[in-house]
């Protein structure tokens, strides 16, 4: 356990906005909705440190609009598992060697 003194930082609220019919928030929320909506991402997986593409996607869609794909990631297979679980077991002494604090911020 630590014994050190942690200042927490005051608690700011962000502003209020309306997003009202004709508002500028809510004219910035849609342009950034199609925005999205409109772009096509490649998710890879993350083993370790890498990032791993595979030729085996499967596309991504919104839950509202099925029909529409947002992008697609990469699949594994049991090779792909394999070095998942070397990697986390690599990582595990640092983990636990880590201060709690640390850690903490992590989550």
């Amino acid at each position: 356990m630590s014994n050190a003194f942690y200042k927490v930082p005051v608690a700011v609220n962000e502003p209020v906005l309306s997003y009202e019919p004709n508002s500028k928030e809510r004219k910035i929320v849609k342009d950034a909705y199609a925005s999205l909506k409109n772009t096509e991402v490649d998710i890879p997986m993350f083993i370790g440190s890498e990032k791993v593409y595979t030729n085996d996607k499967r596309a991504i869609h919104p839950p509202h609009d099925i029909n529409h794909t947002l992008g697609s990631y990469s699949h594994g297979d049991e090779t792909h598992v394999k070095k998942a679980i070397e990697a986390a077991l690599t990582a595990k002494t640092a983990w636990e060697e880590m201060p709690w604090q640390e850690r903490a911020a992590i989550f």
